[in-house]
């Protein structure tokens, strides 16, 4: 007959025995793990912890700045620009000019890498890169400007480098048309319309009669010397039709000449008590002569 002895406890009482410690442990774990990311979740009614800002989101990437959504944005501070021209007007044909464009770029008192865009009505004309100072000279062709009035548009484009905004900066540049001799011929003329008529006049002291007038202007205007009569001024040039005439050409008639000043007027010198007149051209049929 065995004999057998109780302890008090049934054998599965020590695993239970050891269960709160190992819940114990387990919490623990787990809280140390929280407070490490910053995040403690609390059981109901208590507060929880702010998680704990990251070192990128606290930093802002250079040449952009944050907003307040954490969405990062192109900063919108702008160079300073400085512009120069060398003239404002410009003039075709002989001793044409061309004005010349400065610019210059700084920030902060250094200057600023980019390019400069030249732009002449709309159209781009030339792009320079700023030297090492910020500055570029820029100096467009004639053939890029049209005659009278210009809008040029200068844009510094700031290298993305530096984070900068672009400049836009407008300038008026007017081109004067090249003068050909026959408005050269014109433009004296115009200058003594009122002078008297005088027979066998030459000068602006003695008067004008027709062809003293027109041998008068040419000589003046052009350094050609006409020959004194009508008949003979008629032969000094080549003819051409109404429709190719253009300013400056002799208009012939029997026994007159006068000068064709365009738009189908002329300036001439016409008889005693009218003296030099511009007005619209009377002859029925004349002849032009080129000169």
């Amino acid at each position: 007959m065995s004999i057998t002895h109780h302890s008090g406890a049934r054998p599965q009482d020590a695993t239970t025995a050891r269960m709160p410690r190992l819940r114990r442990s387990t919490v623990a774990i787990a809280l140390s793990a929280a407070l490490a990311g910053g995040t403690l979740v609390a059981g109901a009614g208590q507060a929880s912890a702010a998680p704990a800002p990251s070192t990128a989101a606290a930093t802002s990437t250079a040449g952009l700045s944050t907003t307040g959504h954490g969405l990062v944005t192109a900063r919108t501070s702008k160079p300073v620009v400085k512009v120069s021209v060398s003239r404002k007007t410009a003039k075709q044909g002989k001793g044409s000019t061309r004005p010349r464009f400065t610019v210059q770029a700084t920030k902060g008192g250094d200057a600023v890498k980019g390019r400069v865009r030249l732009f002449v009505d709309g159209k781009k004309v030339n792009v320079k890169k700023l030297n090492k100072n910020g500055i570029v000279r820029m100096k467009p062709l004639l053939k890029h400007y049209d005659v009278g009035k210009n809008r040029i548009r200068l844009t510094v484009v700031p290298a993305k480098s530096t984070g900068l905004a672009k400049v836009k900066k407008h300038r008026t540049i007017r081109v004067k048309a090249k003068q050909t001799s026959g408005a050269k011929v014109v433009q004296v003329a115009n200058r003594y319309v009122g002078y008297r008529y005088s027979y066998g006049g030459t000068s602006p002291s003695s008067g004008f009669d027709c062809s003293g007038f027109t041998s008068y202007v040419y000589k003046k205007a052009t350094g050609k010397n006409l020959p004194r009569t009508t008949s003979a001024q008629k032969r000094a040039g080549k003819a051409v039709s109404r429709s190719q005439a253009r300013p400056g050409d002799i208009v012939y008639t029997p026994g007159h000449v006068s000068i064709y000043a365009g738009n189908g007027k002329i300036i001439e010198s016409a008889r005693p008590g009218v003296g030099v007149v511009k007005r619209k051209m009377w002859q029925d049929n004349p002849t032009f002569v080129r000169v």
